[in-house]
Parts: C-alpha cells; structure tokens; sequence
C-alpha cells in the first residue's frame, strides 16, 4: 500500500457529530450514496477528504495524525469509537500460500517453483460422476428441490470471467472497487472458481453438476486486484454497496492472517454485526495458514469476527484440510462456525488463464469451501423466504452434520447441510 489508511468507526452520523468529526480531523466527508461510477471512493479518498459508508457508519481516511485519533477515542464526546490501519487481505486458497514462500525464503524458492507448476497444471481428476462432485454430494444436494432462486448472492473477489460460457445469457451485475480493473474480467481465475462453486449449475463439455444454487442471482464485487491482493476499505467499500442494494448473501474468500490471541477487529465486528441488521448475512474464509497436523493457525480476518460466518474446509475422506486454520482463540473470538468441502474442488475457470486449456479447473482452499457454503445458504433463504438473516444461520448451523473424529474448533457446528 502506498499510503497509509485509516478505518474509523463512528458511534452515529448526525450531522453535528460528522462537523466534529471533520474539523478534528481536518478533511471533508463525502457519504457513500454519493458515490457512482463516476466518483468511486476510490477516486475521493486523499489527504483533504474521506469516505463515509452510510450503511455501516464507518469512515475511511488518509494519511492521519494517529495520535489525534487515538485522543479522539477516548474523548466520550467525540463519534469515534474505534480506528485501524488498513490491511490488506489475499486468496485464500492454496496458490497464495505457495506464492508467500516464494518471498519469504530463496533457499526454497526451487522446490516451490516446481511445486507451483504442478498446482497449476495437473490435470483434473479423471473419475466417475458421483466421486469427481463429492462436494455436491456431501452437502446432500441431490435431495433438495430449491434452486435459490430470486436470492441475491454477491461474490467479493478478484471480479468473473463473463465470456465463460456457463454464464452467457446470465443478468449478472457487478462493480469495481480496484482503480483500472473491470468487475467483468478475471485473468486471475479465484473470483470465476468461487462464483462457479456458489452459483453455477452444469458444465458444458461434459453435463456434469459442479455448482449449487443455479438460479440465484449472481451479483459480482472486484475488491481483490488481478493479482488476488486488496484493502480493507475496498473491501468495506463493497460490503457498504451491497447492502444498499439489499443483497442477502455476501460471500468473502479472502483473508488476513491473525496471530495466536489477537482479539477480531471491532471494524469487522461492527461490519458483520450491521450487515446482519440489514438481514444479510456475511461469509468468511477461515484461511489457510495451517500445516496440519502439527501447527493449526487461528481464524483469520474478517472471519474471526462474531458477526461473520466462518467457513472451514474438509476434504473427500471427512478429514480436516491441512491448510484449513482453526478456532485456537475461543475466549477472544475467532472460532469457525461450518464447514465445507474444500479440497480438490472442480468449478468454472477462464480458459487460457495461467496457460490452462479448459474452461474448468480444480482448486483447493477454505476459498472454496465458503461458495459451497454461500450457495447452501441462498438454497435456505428460498425455502424459508419469511426468515431473517440471524434465524437463517442458526437454522445452517443446527442442520449442520458432525463429522466423527473432528474437533469443534475445526469445523464448528459440522458440514453443512441441505
């Protein structure tokens, strides 16, 4: 990041408490049902002017005196109740861990190298119907008569590839939230695979089903660059656009490692917290910082967050992915709440990407596994339209399966169910 971000948290937006707020701080305030696609916030925020999300009453700003907001927090006067920097969030699936080693050590950089070739061009797997969709299978999917249709799902990643041809003929709106990158290409692929998982249906070349809720409407968010990295604030930038829109569903496989006891943000607490009283529901990644079975990581960001579901991942034989991070900061939050399959998984991908010669590809993070989850969930809002977003995640998790042998703080409430 070039310049230093601040996201602020603000106890109320009455007008004379965003006055004090600017003349503290010294910037004007724009408030996001200003913003279009001709003045993107990130267009507005500089030195002299920040963000307000209306919807979430969060304030992103620059290059600020840290000092004055700290001051500003414990003023009880002053609407600031919280601040942070900005971080920033990655792919979580396994690529990204590859591509983190690759800087972090030269003595190993060969062997990843060689490892990374392999990730990318092994072939898919050549089985039968039922064993090459396990994941649809093991949600139950084939039991369910609901399609989500008229729910509204939102896939915050690195945009959708709209030349592919499962989705022709689809109405899909989308927006960008990367300065110069389009919502509706994605040389990076993640964005396409996850919105394949959660929303697509039957694959052209062959027949077979590989995707969840076909008739959801698919809404598209580009918060993470072609290069698979963004923002905290553009990802709150997207979060504060689709509840404006009234979407129900928004689904995050993305995320920001934590370290052992760090407590979750009060930002994205605040965030998910918000989104659910505006009856949506925001699903998380856990991440893939563990090397299992000997060092879990804890729950990254945001999905260690109270107020944002997390999404574990398992693979074909019921066991715990290696790289799937676990519930180590019970007392302070970060646990996971589901699981989901996340290994091996087989869904859309734009052709020629990474010198791939299909349309399909199989990927493997807790990336995957939250599609899975976010598509079960548009299935649930459409066969109980009259419940709110709270009433449906306690119905997810008490539907959910255990899985013998594995522990709570792995896969919460268990694998989830249709």
């Amino acid at each position: 990041m070039d310049k230093e971000r601040y996201i602020v948290v603000l106890e109320d937006q009455h007008k004379n408490s965003l006055k004090k707020v600017e003349n503290e701080l010294e910037v004007t305030i724009t408030s996001s049902e200003f913003l279009s696609s001709e003045n993107r916030s990130y267009d507005v925020i500089d030195n002299d002017n920040g963000v307000l999300y209306k919807n979430l009453g969060i304030l992103v700003v620059e290059n600020m005196d840290e000092a004055q907001l700290k001051s500003a927090v414990k003023n009880d006067s002053n609407p600031i109740v919280y601040f942070e920097k900005e971080r920033e969030f990655f792919l979580a699936d396994e690529l990204s861990i590859i591509n983190e080693l690759k800087k972090q050590s030269e003595e190993i950089a060969g062997k990843i190298t060689e490892l990374e070739k392999y990730i990318i061009n092994k072939p898919l797997p050549q089985k039968n119907l039922v064993e090459m969709e396990w994941g649809l299978k093991a949600l139950g999917i084939g039991n369910s008569q609901y399609t989500g249709k008229g729910i509204d799902i939102c896939i915050l990643d690195t945009g959708l590839e709209l030349l592919h041809p499962d989705f022709s003929g689809r109405e899909i709106e989308g927006k960008s939230f990367i300065n110069g990158e389009d919502w509706n290409r994605d040389p990076n692929g993640h964005g396409t695979h996850c919105a394949g998982v959660a929303t697509g249906n039957i694959r052209h070349d062959n027949g077979k089903r590989y995707g969840i809720a076909k008739d959801a409407n698919l809404k598209i968010a580009k918060v993470l660059s072609d290069t698979g990295k963004g923002t905290t604030s553009s990802v709150i930038d997207a979060i504060d656009w689709a509840i404006t829109k009234k979407f129900r569903i928004l689904s995050l496989s993305l995320a920001s490692a934590v370290k052992l006891n760090d407590a979750p943000s009060p930002l994205f607490e605040t965030v998910g917290a918000r989104a659910l009283e505006n009856n949506c529901i925001i699903i998380a990644a856990a991440g893939n910082d563990s090397s299992r079975p000997s060092i879990p990581k804890p729950v990254s960001s945001p999905a260690n967050a109270v107020s944002i579901m997390s999404v574990g991942a398992i693979d074909g034989q019921m066991k715990i992915a290696k790289f799937s991070n676990a519930g180590l900061n019970p007392t302070t939050g970060g646990n996971v709440n589901i699981c989901a399959p996340g290994v091996d998984i087989i869904s859309s991908y734009p052709k020629n990407s990474k010198n791939k010669s299909s349309h399909y590809y199989a990927m493997s993070g807790t990336s995957m596994a939250t599609p899975h989850v976010s598509g079960l969930v548009a299935l649930y809002m459409e066969q109980f339209p009259d419940k709110s977003a709270k009433e449906i995640w306690e119905l997810v998790e008490t539907k959910a399966k255990p899985i013998e042998g594995l522990k709570y703080r792995d896969i919460g409430s268990g694998l989830i169910q249709v």
